[in-house]
């Protein structure tokens, strides 16, 4: 994982006093959900060209340090999001996809060339909400039914952050795409069928294009609007 150790070599050398590195080695090693899940993001990260490494990682270091209750590390990892949907653009034979940097200016992530046009990608993480974080850090049981719908909060989220990355990519150009990575609360997904169904609804209803939804950073599973 030549890539993903890399960036723990820089984390470590920025904030040696942080903890959540410490034993990277050794559970990835003993652990191998943790190995798979390092490794996910590992065979995205080696696609990148060496400019758009750079700057991802250093956006990623950047915000180590920012962190949500519940969850540790999340904003390091929604940045690393980011190379999944630069893999997806390669893979769709979009030319000189590249990492935007980033300025004073808020910008789109990547930008690409689609048949001769200058586009953009703009990339965002939809996390677990808080009430699963409650949920997982509990020891009560809960009823399954929690995880049958889409909740009205998800999909406001979802709402709100494709609105936004379509104004990122509107303030450069016209042509793009918006790519979310998708956690749902229902984690081992026994009712995405049902999701699949009502995210395409959902988008279509308000109108949605250009848009790929990604369910998850392992696996294939993605939505195309």
């Amino acid at each position: 994982m030549k890539m993903f150790r890399d960036l723990v070599a820089d984390v470590r050398d920025r904030f040696p006093a942080d903890d959540f590195f410490a034993d990277f080695e050794n559970s990835c090693w003993v652990e191998p959900a943790k190995r798979k899940h390092y490794r996910s993001y590992n065979e995205a990260l080696m696609l990148l060209d060496d400019e758009s490494w750079n700057i991802l990682k250093e956006k990623a270091i950047e915000h180590f340090k920012d962190e949500r209750d519940g969850q540790r590390k999340q904003s390091l990892f929604n940045q690393l999001n980011e190379s999944f949907a630069y893999r997806y653009l390669l893979h769709e034979g979009f030319e000189n996809v590249r990492f935007i940097k980033e300025g004073k200016k808020k910008k789109p992530d990547i930008s690409f060339i689609d048949r001769g046009t200058e586009s953009y990608c703009e990339v965002k993480t939809v996390g677990i909400s808080d009430d699963e974080i409650n949920r997982r850090s509990s020891h009560r049981v809960y009823d399954g039914g929690v995880y049958f719908n889409l909740s009205t909060g998800f999909q406001n989220k979802l709402e709100a952050d494709i609105n936004r990355a379509w104004e990122q990519i509107h303030s450069f150009g016209e042509s793009g795409l918006v790519f979310i990575l998708v956690r749902f609360d229902d984690m081992v997904l026994d009712h995405y069928g049902r999701y699949r169904k009502q995210l395409t609804e959902f988008c279509r209803k308000r109108g949605f294009e250009n848009l790929i939804i990604k369910i998850g950073h392992r696996g294939n599973k993605r939505i195309r609007i």
